[in-house]
């Protein structure tokens, strides 16, 4: 581990830090001005490089392990000093009077709350134009100059565009834990059918075909443009629905499901895609740079 140890680590480090400052991952997720799910999803990452729980939850609260007070006895003195660095080399406010960026709709409640804050704190005089479409729809005014940048799933061919990879996300199968479809195991998909992102007209994401295809997941029950309209669906127990991990965390009352035979298989072998910032590759790159930093930030996994 101590060979791998680098800024992302120490980043990741903070936010143990601060949620065990903060008592929560809500109250953390307040004061990094992100979402729960992005500070979960950063400490199951950390959990995950050390080979050991850094965290006792409990109801909402947090108790740190020995091992977390261990290792944040080490490393806190390079809080302050990853802070100068970051004074010294981080990226410059661009000048800017106006932006019209887009994203999309599972990720937009993740991003968009820290993103506008932090905006008005560094930008206060900055108007702001936010679309939420779906990701080949966002591309198109890319394009088109409707949009200065967006941020986007991960998709082929994007050659033309200027791109930033911000963080990254998976798919999985989920049930509702709070109802009898929990106890069907993958069997549930049979007896309550599945509900799946519908195709744009371009097709599913390569890495969203790839994952049907290995679940054999060919025959959907349900169609709808909105990850959010899956998730809600799956909660109430009348369905298993495909979903991202970052849409499937922000309730606690999903379990994902497995088919037997991928048990004991690494989940984000498949189903696994980035988060990407794009903008034309004729725009101004420190813009560009300056949305991809505070989105790396933000979701940063």
């Amino acid at each position: 581990m101590a060979r791998d140890l680098n800024v992302d680590q120490i980043k990741k480090l903070w936010v143990l830090d601060l949620v065990i400052q903060q008592g929560s991952l809500k109250k953390a997720s307040l004061q990094a001005k992100v979402s729960p799910s992005a500070i979960s999803q950063t400490l199951t990452s950390l959990e995950s490089s050390f080979g050991k729980p850094l965290l006792i939850r409990n109801k909402g609260s947090v108790i740190p392990t020995q091992d977390a007070l261990s290792i944040l006895e080490v490393v806190r003195p390079a809080f302050a000093a990853f802070d100068k660095l970051k004074d010294l080399n981080g990226l410059s406010v661009p000048n800017m009077s106006w932006m019209s960026f887009g994203t999309y709709e599972s990720i937009a409640i993740d991003f968009l709350p820290g993103f506008v804050h932090s905006l008005k704190q560094k930008l206060p005089n900055l108007r702001l134009s936010l679309r939420i479409s779906r990701t080949a729809n966002l591309l198109t005014m890319v394009r088109k100059g409707e949009l200065c940048s967006a941020l986007v799933a991960e998709v082929d061919s994007l050659d033309r565009f200027y791109v930033k990879e911000v963080a990254s996300d998976r798919l999985g199968v989920y049930v509702s834990k709070n109802h009898r479809i929990a106890n069907e195991g993958w069997s549930a998909i049979q007896q309550y059918g599945l509900g799946t992102l519908a195709p744009s007209k371009d097709g599913l994401p390569r890495y969203f075909a790839k994952f049907t295809k290995s679940h054999d997941l060919n025959k959907p029950t349900l169609h709808t443009d909105s990850f959010e309209t899956l998730r809600a669906v799956a909660s109430s127990g009348v369905i298993a629905a495909i979903l991202p991990t970052r849409v499937a965390d922000r309730s606690d009352d999903l379990l994902e499901i497995t088919p037997s035979s991928l048990m004991g298989k690494n989940k984000r072998d498949v189903g696994s895609h980035k988060i990407l910032v794009v903008s034309q590759a004729s725009c101004d790159k420190e813009e560009t740079d300056f949305v991809a930093a505070e989105a790396e930030r933000i979701l940063g996994n």
